[in-house]
């Protein structure tokens, strides 16, 4: 007897017991009886239990789920094809835990497509999926999706993170290394929000980004900053009044360790200097950056506006402070510069209130006052904007250098409001364009921006030698490195590590496990959705696959049907007994 016809023996066999089990129990106790009407159901039970039907799919398909698949996504995983789970994923029927892509594909040489449910392949499976048919059935996302913040910036200067999360009804929190509240953002419908804060000493610092929701932190992301000293910029000022805008930035250069020279002009032909302030060819050739405004312009003697605009020829930043209208030989001298400044219509005891809040990121609405002057400089680009668009800082260039005009004239209002970061901020975005240039610094390695312990970093740009120390570790672990000067690093702890190569150090940061979960779950996923775009082709030809269903339902059911006819008949034959009836009366 053959394997294929056996199923036909045993069901002709069970259809012709049930069929005389019926024939006889109707003739003697009558088709109501129990035991009558379930002959056909017990055989056809017990059928299905040493045959069990089968449900056909696809054999050559692979249902990988990962972590953050939700219960709706298993529950739609078809039955009877292949799973597996890797680490992390929530537990399947009928999966098989596999600790990577990689050792499941072997598994299964007949596999010509990859399913994948959750958040997506993490780094180290990407590469086997790459020659597969792949689909993706993406989790819903939560949590901080989307993060861009600097990894290096100045001492003192503020600096802004902007990204975009999608849960609902959340806010968020910056903390600074100290765990201190620095600033708050509510996103906006799309999610969208942007929070900043400032450093204040050299080094390498970790903000933390909290997600609060009903009051509670349900996430923390770290925003790793490395702060460096900038370069030591040699300005002067020339003042023609004494007055608060020049305070403040005396006190703030002379804070951020420039070398200053200053002179304050207090009545006619008196001034008081600091630091040494002659204009003359030499002096200028060794500065970098020289301010002055409209009264003390005019009281340059024409050799020192000859040497001024020489040096600005030869490489010399110079920003031309337009804070009152300019007399007609300065107007004049200005124009030459490419600056046409004129007093303005409106009376000068009317100021002229701007708001730069977006440009400088204030969360409550500050004015400021420009300079009653109007400006016509066609060929000169705008250095600094009011929120509605009105330019009120231009550059253009002369020579080897620069010149910008500037009409904001109270800039020291945010020293009063208690914001001294972006007080530093606002003027290093003036001084830096015009400033006279400098060779910038050797390029370092490409350190990794975003990795987790656990998981592959590659850094490039290094030596012919290169170790990285891990914190806390006292023995730094060599990189070998390849031909095109990179190198893979697998961290086992999170926190600051150190690349030393070529004789210098370059701290980068490796975030936890569950730092930032919601961050790797949004890489994964768009590589994933990449990756399905790369290799998107014309659907493969199904391989049928039959799949038979359990054996232990049709048991179960047939021992319980068979176990309530027994009772049922049993119940009857005490019951007649129990009246001095014969059972077949």
């Amino acid at each position: 007897m053959s394997a294929t016809s056996l199923p036909l023996y045993c069901a002709a066999l069970l259809a012709l017991g049930a069929f005389a089990g019926t024939w006889a129990s109707a003739r003697n106790g009558g088709w109501r009886r129990p035991r009558t009407w379930a002959q056909v159901p017990l055989a056809a039970l017990l059928y299905g239990a040493l045959f069990p039907p089968a449900l056909h799919g696809r054999g050559d398909v692979l249902h990988l789920v990962t972590p953050g698949t939700t219960p709706q996504q298993l529950h739609a995983l078809p039955f009877g094809e292949m799973r597996a789970a890797l680490p992390g994923a929530p537990q399947v029927q009928g999966a098989e835990r596999v600790p990577d892509l990689a050792t499941a594909l072997p598994l299964h040489p007949q596999l010509r497509e990859l399913a994948v449910t959750g958040t997506g392949l993490p780094p180290r499976d990407q590469p086997a999926a790459a020659q597969m048919d792949l689909r993706f059935d993406p989790a819903p996302q939560q949590g901080v999706i989307e993060l861009h913040a600097p990894a290096t910036i100045p001492l003192g200067q503020q600096w802004t993170a902007s990204g975009r999360m999608a849960t609902q009804g959340a806010r968020l929190e910056l903390h600074d290394p100290a765990g201190a509240v620095v600033d708050t953002a509510l996103p906006d419908a799309q999610g969208s929000f942007s929070v900043s804060a400032a450093v204040r000493g050299e080094g390498a610092a970790r903000f933390e980004l909290h997600l609060i929701k009903a009051g509670q932190p349900e996430e923390i992301t770290s925003i790793p900053i490395l702060v460096r000293g900038g370069t030591k910029l040699s300005l002067l000022t020339l003042e023609g009044a004494p007055g608060a805008e020049g305070k403040y930035w005396q006190r703030w250069a002379a804070d951020a360790g420039f070398d200053l020279g200053v002179s304050t002009g207090l009545t006619q032909n008196v001034a008081v200097h600091q630091g040494q302030i002659e204009l003359t060819p030499e002096r200028l050739a060794a500065a970098d950056l020289l301010l002055i405004d409209a009264r003390a312009w005019e009281l340059l003697p024409p050799a020192q506006k000859t040497a001024v605009r020489n040096a600005v020829e030869q490489g010399l930043g110079l920003l031309l402070r337009a804070d009152v209208p300019p007399a007609e030989a300065t107007a004049a001298d200005w124009a030459a510069f490419g600056y046409k400044v004129a007093a303005a219509a409106a009376p000068h005891d009317m100021p002229n209130d701007v708001v730069i809040d977006h440009s400088l990121g204030l969360h409550e609405r500050q004015t400021f006052t420009e300079a009653p002057v109007t400006v016509d400089a066609p060929d000169a680009a705008a250095l600094l904007s009011a929120d509605d668009g009105e330019v009120l800082a231009w550059q253009r260039s002369l020579g080897h250098g620069r010149i910008g005009l500037l009409r904001l004239v109270d800039s020291y209002r945010l020293q009063l409001i208690g914001e001294p970061a972006r007080y530093g901020t606002l003027w290093a975005s003036l001084l830096s364009p015009l400033a006279r240039p400098h060779a910038p610094p050797p390029p370092g390695p490409e350190l990794p921006q975003q990795s987790w312990a656990g998981e592959r970093a590659v850094l490039c740009g290094l030596g012919d030698a290169a170790t990285v120390r891990a914190p806390g570790v006292g023995e730094p672990v060599a990189l070998s490195i390849d031909a095109g000067h990179c190198a893979a690093y697998w961290p086992a702890q999170s926190g600051w590590h150190v690349l030393q190569s070529a004789g210098a150090s370059w701290p980068f940061y490796i975030r936890a496990a569950d730092d930032g979960a919601a961050l790797r779950a949004a890489r994964d996923r768009q590589a994933t959705q990449w990756l399905v775009q790369d290799h998107a082709t014309e659907p493969s030809p199904a391989a049928p696959h039959a799949v038979p269903l359990p054996r232990w339902p049709f048991l179960l059911a047939w021992l319980l049907l068979a176990s309530a006819a027994w009772w049922s008949e049993r119940s009857n034959w005490i019951i007649t007994r129990g009246h001095g009836m014969s059972p077949r009366s």
